[in-house]
Protein backbone atom coordinates (compact mmCIF):
# COMPACT_ATOMS: atom_id res chain seq x y z
CA UNK A 1 0.00 0.00 0.00
CA UNK A 2 1.28 3.07 -1.16
CA UNK A 3 1.61 6.31 1.60
CA UNK A 4 -1.29 7.89 -1.53
CA UNK A 5 -3.83 4.86 -1.03
CA UNK A 6 -5.43 6.94 2.16
CA UNK A 7 -5.89 9.96 0.01
CA UNK A 8 -7.06 7.96 -3.57
CA UNK A 9 -9.49 6.08 -1.50
CA UNK A 10 -10.70 9.41 0.45
CA UNK A 11 -10.80 11.04 -2.70
CA UNK A 12 -13.15 8.00 -4.37
CA UNK A 13 -15.30 8.24 -1.28
CA UNK A 14 -16.10 11.87 -1.78
CA UNK A 15 -16.80 11.70 -5.11
CA UNK A 16 -19.46 8.98 -4.17
CA UNK A 17 -21.18 11.64 -2.02
CA UNK A 18 -20.78 14.56 -4.54
CA UNK A 19 -23.55 12.45 -7.21
CA UNK A 20 -25.73 14.73 -6.47
CA UNK A 21 -23.69 17.47 -8.19
CA UNK A 22 -23.36 17.53 -11.69
CA UNK A 23 -19.96 14.91 -13.18
CA UNK A 24 -18.27 18.26 -13.79
CA UNK A 25 -18.95 20.55 -10.87
CA UNK A 26 -18.33 16.97 -8.33
CA UNK A 27 -14.62 16.79 -10.83
CA UNK A 28 -13.86 20.53 -9.75
CA UNK A 29 -14.53 19.75 -6.37
CA UNK A 30 -12.13 16.73 -6.36
CA UNK A 31 -9.42 18.60 -7.88
CA UNK A 32 -9.83 20.86 -5.24
CA UNK A 33 -9.71 19.06 -2.74
CA UNK A 34 -7.03 16.61 -3.69
CA UNK A 35 -4.91 19.59 -4.49
CA UNK A 36 -5.29 20.82 -0.99
CA UNK A 37 -3.90 17.64 0.09
CA UNK A 38 -0.94 17.79 -1.85
CA UNK A 39 -0.22 21.25 -1.14
CA UNK A 40 -0.38 20.21 2.65
CA UNK A 41 2.19 17.10 1.79
CA UNK A 42 4.20 19.56 -0.05
CA UNK A 43 4.24 22.10 3.40
CA UNK A 44 4.83 19.17 5.65
CA UNK A 45 8.26 17.86 3.32
CA UNK A 46 10.04 21.92 3.11
CA UNK A 47 9.05 22.34 6.69
CA UNK A 48 10.83 18.64 7.39
CA UNK A 49 8.00 17.10 8.57
CA UNK A 50 7.24 13.61 8.12
CA UNK A 51 4.10 13.40 5.69
CA UNK A 52 1.15 12.42 7.69
CA UNK A 53 -1.82 11.76 5.10
CA UNK A 54 -3.78 10.51 7.63
CA UNK A 55 -3.40 13.68 9.96
CA UNK A 56 -4.09 15.93 6.58
CA UNK A 57 -7.20 13.68 5.65
CA UNK A 58 -8.74 14.42 9.31
CA UNK A 59 -8.00 17.98 8.85
CA UNK A 60 -10.81 18.03 6.21
CA UNK A 61 -13.68 15.81 8.26
CA UNK A 62 -15.47 12.62 7.40
CA UNK A 63 -16.05 12.99 3.13
CA UNK A 64 -19.50 12.71 3.65
CA UNK A 65 -19.91 15.71 5.68
CA UNK A 66 -17.21 17.61 3.67
CA UNK A 67 -18.96 17.03 0.30
CA UNK A 68 -22.83 17.91 1.79
CA UNK A 69 -21.42 21.13 2.71
CA UNK A 70 -19.75 21.16 -0.98
CA UNK A 71 -23.21 20.37 -2.30
CA UNK A 72 -25.34 22.93 -0.10
CA UNK A 73 -22.89 25.54 -1.19
CA UNK A 74 -22.98 24.59 -4.77
CA UNK A 75 -26.70 24.04 -5.02
CA UNK A 76 -28.71 25.89 -2.36
CA UNK A 77 -25.93 29.10 -1.88
CA UNK A 78 -24.57 28.41 1.34
CA UNK A 79 -21.12 29.65 2.65
CA UNK A 80 -18.26 27.79 1.05
CA UNK A 81 -17.00 25.33 3.85
CA UNK A 82 -14.26 26.56 5.39
CA UNK A 83 -12.80 25.93 8.72
CA UNK A 84 -10.62 22.77 7.29
CA UNK A 85 -7.30 22.60 9.15
CA UNK A 86 -5.23 21.50 6.06
CA UNK A 87 -6.70 24.13 3.83
CA UNK A 88 -5.20 27.06 6.58
CA UNK A 89 -2.44 25.58 7.02
CA UNK A 90 -1.82 25.50 3.19
CA UNK A 91 -3.30 28.85 2.97
CA UNK A 92 -1.21 30.88 6.03
CA UNK A 93 1.43 29.22 4.93
CA UNK A 94 1.46 30.52 1.38
CA UNK A 95 0.15 33.61 2.10
CA UNK A 96 2.94 34.55 5.05
CA UNK A 97 5.43 33.72 2.33
CA UNK A 98 3.98 35.98 -0.32
CA UNK A 99 3.71 38.76 2.43
CA UNK A 100 6.82 38.89 3.32
CA UNK A 101 8.77 37.84 -0.04
CA UNK A 102 6.37 41.06 -1.24
CA UNK A 103 7.90 42.90 1.16
CA UNK A 104 11.52 42.40 1.07
CA UNK A 105 11.14 42.83 -2.63
CA UNK A 106 9.01 45.69 -2.69
CA UNK A 107 11.04 47.90 -0.35
CA UNK A 108 14.26 46.84 -1.18
CA UNK A 109 13.24 48.28 -4.68
CA UNK A 110 11.62 51.22 -3.47
CA UNK A 111 14.81 52.07 -1.44
CA UNK A 112 17.30 51.62 -4.34
CA UNK A 113 15.27 53.84 -6.37
CA UNK A 114 15.41 56.78 -3.62
CA UNK A 115 19.32 56.20 -2.95
CA UNK A 116 19.51 56.54 -6.62
CA UNK A 117 17.79 59.68 -6.69
CA UNK A 118 19.38 61.44 -3.39
CA UNK A 119 23.20 59.78 -4.77
CA UNK A 120 22.88 61.78 -8.12
CA UNK A 121 23.06 65.19 -5.83
CA UNK A 122 25.85 64.01 -4.52
CA UNK A 123 27.73 61.81 -7.22
CA UNK A 124 26.43 63.22 -10.50
CA UNK A 125 28.75 61.74 -12.89
CA UNK A 126 28.91 57.92 -11.17
CA UNK A 127 25.08 57.53 -11.51
CA UNK A 128 23.13 58.35 -14.10
CA UNK A 129 21.46 56.66 -16.59
CA UNK A 130 23.36 56.48 -20.06
CA UNK A 131 22.79 55.73 -23.73
CA UNK A 132 25.63 53.50 -24.80
CA UNK A 133 26.49 52.06 -28.61
CA UNK A 134 25.34 54.69 -30.04
CA UNK A 135 21.52 54.31 -28.46
CA UNK A 136 21.56 50.29 -28.55
CA UNK A 137 21.51 50.37 -25.10
CA UNK A 138 20.16 51.73 -21.92
CA UNK A 139 22.53 51.64 -18.40
CA UNK A 140 22.30 52.56 -15.10
CA UNK A 141 25.39 53.11 -13.44
CA UNK A 142 27.22 53.54 -10.08
CA UNK A 143 30.79 53.55 -11.39
CA UNK A 144 33.63 55.91 -12.25
CA UNK A 145 33.64 54.21 -15.54
CA UNK A 146 31.41 55.45 -17.76
CA UNK A 147 31.41 53.64 -20.85
CA UNK A 148 33.27 55.65 -23.86
CA UNK A 149 30.87 57.70 -26.20
CA UNK A 150 27.89 57.46 -24.09
CA UNK A 151 25.39 60.46 -23.76
CA UNK A 152 23.74 60.82 -20.09
CA UNK A 153 20.06 60.71 -20.87
CA UNK A 154 18.10 62.13 -17.72
CA UNK A 155 20.56 64.72 -15.54
CA UNK A 156 19.22 65.30 -12.84
CA UNK A 157 16.24 64.61 -13.68
CA UNK A 158 16.91 60.96 -12.39
CA UNK A 159 16.47 62.49 -8.36
CA UNK A 160 12.64 63.48 -8.68
CA UNK A 161 11.90 60.55 -11.49
CA UNK A 162 13.53 57.80 -9.32
CA UNK A 163 12.59 59.27 -5.33
CA UNK A 164 9.09 59.72 -7.15
CA UNK A 165 9.13 56.14 -8.60
CA UNK A 166 10.62 55.10 -5.22
CA UNK A 167 7.76 56.84 -2.77
CA UNK A 168 4.85 55.35 -5.23
CA UNK A 169 6.73 51.49 -5.13
CA UNK A 170 6.49 51.93 -1.15
CA UNK A 171 2.88 52.99 -1.40
CA UNK A 172 1.96 50.37 -3.80
CA UNK A 173 3.64 47.99 -1.90
CA UNK A 174 2.08 48.85 2.06
CA UNK A 175 -1.58 48.90 0.06
CA UNK A 176 -0.60 45.16 -1.33
CA UNK A 177 0.63 44.18 2.35
CA UNK A 178 -2.01 45.48 3.73
CA UNK A 179 -4.58 43.28 1.41
CA UNK A 180 -2.18 40.11 2.59
CA UNK A 181 -2.19 41.04 6.03
CA UNK A 182 -5.97 40.18 6.07
CA UNK A 183 -5.45 36.63 4.57
CA UNK A 184 -3.09 35.99 7.03
CA UNK A 185 -4.60 37.01 10.53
Amino acid sequence: MSEHDPIHYYLKSLSKYLSRLEKTEANEVIREIESHILDALELQQQNGQKEDVDAILSGFGEPRKLANQYVEHLLQGTPPPKGFKAIQTVKKGATKSLYYGMGLFGFAISALLILVGIGKLFYPEYIGVWSAAQGNSVTITFSEHIYPNSDELLGYWLTPIAVGFGISITWLTRSVLRVLRQNIY
